[in-house]
């Protein structure tokens, strides 16, 4: 297994890698800065979907339908305190999608050469 660096593109302009540290039902993890696109306070769902077996909720941001999934696995019953909208890309393809989050920090920073920094970033690179 080859070691998960930060792209160059990104480990060149800093030292510290931007974390935003989300808290859902009490338990707290990380994501780096760079793949937010967006946080979002007191969101209302606009529809709620099945897919395999769990419940999804869906929020409309402009023209896209961006889906709010429990990182835990779990059903998506109400809205919480804030939804954290990720991005993700595979080749040309861009999606987002949203983690609900009881507590969010985001002014969190790690040194770019700390041991946790490719846990961190290796679903997101």
């Amino acid at each position: 297994m080859r070691d998960i660096e930060l792209p160059d593109s990104i480990s060149n302009l800093a030292d510290k890698l931007q974390i935003v540290e989300i808290v859902w039902q009490g338990i707290p993890f990380q994501i780096p800065k760079f793949a937010v696109y967006s946080i979002l306070n007191n969101s209302v769902f606009d529809r709620f979907m099945y897919r395999n077996g769990r419940r999804v909720a869906l929020i409309k941001l402009g023209r896209y339908e961006v889906p709010v999934i429990d990182p835990f696995r779990g059903n998506i019953d109400k809205p919480p305190e804030h939804v954290v909208i990720i991005t993700h890309s595979k080749g040309d393809r861009f999606g987002l999608y949203g983690y609900p989050a009881d507590h969010v920090a985001d002014d969190v920073c790690v040194a770019r050469n700390h041991r946790s920094v490719k846990r961190i970033i290796k679903d997101f690179v």
